[in-house]
């Protein structure tokens, strides 16, 4: 296919600076696909991902310059961008290459605007994580869930309001009633155990791990912060909550089931 008959929006993200408050960010819309307000959603989404990457790693100075933003507007086209980047989800509607920093959102008339932009968000995160950790090991369960979290995002005036993805809950909450969900386990799946069981058992994986991010922001921010942050390069996830939860990871699963059973 002929890259004419391509109609994409490249997104260059301008970013040269330690990202706690220098924030330059430029559109390139040759096709005028994005509506001012999804511009309007997506320059305030950057921002506060930039703000809270920026806590969870104080000490690292990124550039975004190599980003390619890419909104493709046809499948076939979004499946070509994907190929040329070495990646192929023909069931997503958008992705992030670590190899080449590519990030490819699927938009077209039928994509009703929040789908749209919690993609984005969610891809977003999967961008700024990478771009902070580098070769680092990611548990599965945080790197989804983390970017499941985020893609929540709604826009209350000027703040940004996290909301609460019901479904999910209520997956979990099911899960528990049935006995069916192992948090000591599941926290220490590997990339390919967790895209099987959450492909295979209705987005089991994505649900537990929005719903762990989730109950750990609204318990202590700070906390999640710092939690998060050491998840970083540690093969373990118990072995960090043991450290850095109070009474270990076999206090934090009675908190979270408790807290899920309440919902």
């Amino acid at each position: 296919m002929k890259n004419s008959s391509f109609y994409i929006v490249l997104f260059c993200l301008l970013l040269s600076v330690k990202l706690a408050a220098q924030e330059n960010l430029k559109f390139i819309d040759n096709e005028n696909l994005l509506t001012k307000k999804e511009t309007a959603c997506l320059e305030k989404a950057i921002q506060y991902e930039a703000d809270f990457f920026n806590r969870l790693f104080l000490d690292k100075t990124v550039d975004l310059s190599a980003i390619k933003f890419t909104v493709a507007t046809g499948f076939m086209e979004f499946i070509n961008v994907q190929a040329q980047a070495g990646a192929l989800h023909a069931n997503a509607s958008g992705f992030f290459s670590s190899r080449d920093s590519t990030l490819v959102v699927l938009k077209n008339k039928k994509s009703k605007s929040n789908g749209f932009l919690s993609t984005c968000y969610h891809e977003l995160s999967h961008a700024f994580l990478h771009l902070h950790v580098g070769d680092k090991y990611i548990p599965a369960w945080f790197n989804e869930g983390l970017a499941e979290y985020l893609d929540q995002m709604t826009f209350d005036k000027k703040k940004i309001v996290h909301r609460v993805n019901n479904y999910g809950v209520m997956r979990v909450k099911t899960l528990i009633e049935l006995k069916d969900l192992n948090l000591s386990e599941f926290v220490e799946w590997n990339y390919q155990t967790f895209s099987q069981k959450s492909f295979t058992q209705e987005g089991y994986g994505y649900a537990a791990g929005y719903c762990m991010v989730l109950f750990l922001m609204q318990q202590n921010e700070e906390r999640a912060i710092t939690i998060f942050s050491n998840l970083i390069g540690a093969r373990s996830t118990k072995e960090v909550f043991d450290r850095r939860y109070a009474g270990g990871f076999a206090q934090f699963e009675k908190d979270f089931i408790a807290y899920i059973e309440s919902k």
